[in-house]
């Protein structure tokens, strides 16, 4: 069986969610955010020390590898979640 991972977003504003991209593995679902993340939804959320999440970052889903990314949206005043997580 292949896994496929999806990028799953969440914006609140107008509240809706969707499947953006899917990829082979989880790495790759965190690299491609990382390269491209902010370009598509605005400046990523940092933590009390301004760095962007790592992968140890506490925000994440239990049986995940990598945390949940924030951003602000494009106009800086919304919220997306985004995280990878396998495709059912």
């Amino acid at each position: 069986m292949v896994e496929i991972w999806a990028a799953f977003i969440l914006y609140s504003t107008p509240f809706h969610r969707e499947i953006h991209k899917e990829f082979q593995t989880e790495f790759a679902c965190w690299s491609y955010y990382e390269t491209y993340g902010e370009s598509l939804f605005g400046k990523q959320n940092v933590d009390h020390q301004n760095n962007k999440p790592t992968k140890d970052f506490h925000f994440r889903l239990p049986w995940l590898n990598y945390p949940i990314r924030t951003y602000k949206g494009k106009d800086g005043k919304n919220m997306i979640w985004l995280t990878c997580d396998r495709k059912q």
